[in-house]
């Protein structure tokens, strides 16, 4: 008698593992969309509340649009999938319960992807504002860029300096032909430039 019962719950486990392995089979390309779609939801509403150093145009049309184009392309493809996964075999139209899930699946992404980009806007503007910042103060002291490999620069007197390592509170420099000489720029707290220090 325990051999049927087991048997019986045994066979019933197999039998759906069977089943969801052929409805995963069948549906394979469907879950692949869906998977994409939903990845493009997150990054479009990720990506448009992030914050970026753009122009009125740019942030209009690269900010904004774009990022619409992602999002609406990716709904309407995962909505496809989800419609394509709740038909049945049987069935013409797609279950609605599926579509509301797909929905509902759509708009956590969206709120997640909406939250984690606003909780990295403060950071980044902030990072792009000393970076501006930085670019006028080796603008305004006369400092310019050689390039090379050694990422060579002139400061304002034109010697010569390669850049030799970045602390917290300096950027440091080698200056060329002067053996042992390091200039410096000072950095404050956040990493913006204030003030120069010849060799």
């Amino acid at each position: 008698m325990d051999t049927l019962v087991h048997s019986a719950v045994a066979g019933a486990g197999l039998s759906m593992g069977r089943d969801a392995y052929r409805k995963t089979r069948d549906n394979i390309v469907f879950i692949v969309i869906a998977a994409i779609a939903l990845a493009g939801t997150a990054y479009g509403f990720w990506n448009m509340s992030r914050g970026h150093d753009r122009g009125p145009v740019g942030t209009l049309f690269r900010t904004f649009l774009a990022n619409i184009l992602i999002i609406g392309v990716s709904f309407c493809l995962f909505m496809f999938a989800v419609a394509g996964l709740g038909k049945g075999s049987d069935q013409q139209d797609p279950n609605t319960n599926a579509l509301l899930v797909g929905l509902g699946i759509q708009t956590v992404l969206a709120i997640g992807g909406l939250a984690f980009g606003f909780s990295q806007r403060g950071k980044r503007l902030e990072a792009m504002k000393v970076d501006r910042d930085n670019a006028d103060f080796l603008a305004r002291n006369g400092f310019r860029d050689v390039g090379g490999k050694e990422q060579t620069m002139l400061d304002p007197e034109g010697e010569e300096l390669v850049l030799e390592d970045f602390r917290s509170d300096a950027v440091v420099f080698k200056v060329k032909g002067r053996r042992g000489a390091r200039a410096k720029i000072l950095l404050d707290g956040t990493g913006r430039m204030v003030s120069y220090v010849p060799a």
